[in-house]
């Protein structure tokens, strides 16, 4: 979806900022952003970020222009996206950043008149998904951080700026969803948003492979070969009720008492491994909550270290 939106000639949609997680967060830490010394750590701090640092954006003119704009937490956040915006070359910016759906209240206060696009997908696949990456968590853990962000998401499902976007929808007829997404935000829709992009490097992962290929509806059901059943019915104990209440059916019959507790033990044998491997993390979020990169060298998963 931000690979679509950002090939539109009059939207740029950059890459995860994670800027209310690295940055708004650690607002008490760094202090009133118009006090220029402030500003200053905090722009070394964050554009040293592996993910300012892989927009490939001119980090310098960057700075510069932080410098000069961000006076305030809200102004930091829109002078990067505009930033952004402007080296290519468009009119409208906008980000993707899935936990900034525990953000989006600030946000709405930030920019009242900003359009919400909630990527709602079938829970067994995005769990089945984030199972391959170099991040995996536990079964139960990845059903959990889909309850609570799309919770989080369709809280403002009132917001007259919000669409709900479906997936599914989205791979099988792209032409017709992506034309919807242009009427709501009152753009008009363009041929190129569709046309797949030159294949990155062959070392590219595969998730980064698959996000620049054509829109496909060939990894639909993918998951059906991936989860056991056990792990089919654990992700649909985690997420109760609201399986339907999305829109998604039941794939597998109620969890026995020992599918769950075997889908807790892991849950918490992963939750123990992975603070352990990132003790140092802990301290830098709130020993020196200041040091954006080593937090981030510590939190993230060893192959991004």
């Amino acid at each position: 979806m931000r690979r679509i939106l950002d090939r539109h000639p009059s939207i740029a949609i950059c890459r995860e900022t994670q800027f209310q997680r690295l940055v708004y967060s650690r607002r008490k830490a760094f202090g009133d952003l118009s006090d220029l010394t402030n500003r200053r750590r905090l722009i070394d701090e964050y554009l040293s970020s592996r993910f300012i640092r892989r927009m490939d954006l001119n980090r310098a003119a960057l700075a510069d222009r932080l410098q000069r704009e961000g006076a305030s937490y809200k102004a930091m956040f829109s002078s990067l996206l505009h930033y952004y915006a402007d080296s290519q070359g468009k009119s409208r910016f906008g980000e993707k950043t899935p936990q900034h759906a525990l953000f989006l209240e600030t946000l709405c206060e930030w920019f009242p008149n900003a359009a919400i696009l909630h990527m709602v997908r079938d829970p067994h696949a995005t769990v089945a998904s984030m199972q391959r990456m170099p991040w995996r968590r536990s079964v139960v853990a990845n059903a959990r951080i889909w309850l609570k962000l799309n919770q989080a998401a369709r809280r403002f499902r009132e917001w007259p700026g919000y669409l709900e976007v479906r997936y599914e929808a989205l791979v099988t007829d792209p032409e017709c969803e992506i034309r919807k997404i242009c009427s709501f935000i009152g753009e008009r829709y363009s041929p190129s948003m569709l046309v797949r992009e030159e294949d990155p490097p062959e070392s590219s992962a595969d998730w980064l492979l698959r996000s620049r290929s054509a829109v496909t509806a060939a990894r639909l059901d993918v998951w059906r070969n991936e989860l056991t059943a056990d792990e089919v019915a654990q992700i649909e104990w985690v997420l109760g009720p609201e399986l339907e209440s999305f829109g998604y059916a039941r794939e597998a019959s109620p969890a026995s008492a020992f599918t769950v507790l075997r889908g807790l033990g892991y849950e918490a044998f992963d939750f123990a491994r992975f603070v352990f491997a990132r003790l140092p993390a802990v301290w830098y979020r709130f020993g020196a909550p200041t040091k954006i990169g080593k937090f981030e060298q510590w939190e993230g998963p060893k192959w991004q270290r």
